[in-house]
């Protein structure tokens, strides 16, 4: 019962995470259209308060691709042994190739980037490295666990 619910639960969040970043992707305009004052006056007021000035725009924009396909990449790191960890940037970047040619071709007021593809695709391997290193560590975790009950004669 707990494989299958385990099961359930990451169809859900694939279907949920995929929505949501279908949502924002095929949004008819830039995303960030009705929030970009918003946004360059919260970077004036972070610049005087001593943020540096290479954090700007472009790279919250980036940024936002990134965080946007960690999701993908956790969730492909979920399906996939450790080792192949590396398949969730394969996966993403094909995710945001689809998503950036159907932006170039249906969307006339969105801008199709490589610096999206590139975006995209970190986060998507950010996202797998993170899935690798939790079961890594859960693993490791697991068989000292199991080497410690088998010296106390629990195991």
């Amino acid at each position: 019962m707990e494989r299958g619910l385990r099961t359930w639960e990451r169809r859900a969040a694939t279907l949920a995470v995929l929505a949501g970043m279908l949502v924002i992707a095929f949004w008819p305009t830039p995303v960030d259209t009705r929030f970009d004052g918003l946004l360059l006056a919260s970077l004036r007021d972070l610049h005087s308060a001593g943020v540096p000035p290479w954090i700007d725009y472009m790279f919250v924009e980036v940024a936002a691709n990134v965080v946007l396909f960690v999701p993908i990449g956790l969730l492909i790191g979920a399906a996939t042994w450790p080792s192949l960890w590396w398949s969730s940037g394969v996966l993403g970047l094909a995710l945001s190739l689809i998503i950036e040619f159907s932006q170039y071709l249906l969307l006339p007021h969105r801008f199709a980037s490589a610096d999206d593809l590139a975006a995209n695709t970190l986060g998507a391997l950010c996202g797998g490295a993170l899935t690798a290193a939790w079961k890594t560590l859960a693993r490791r975790r697991g068989a000292r666990r199991l080497h410690r009950d088998d010296r106390s004669g629990l195991g």
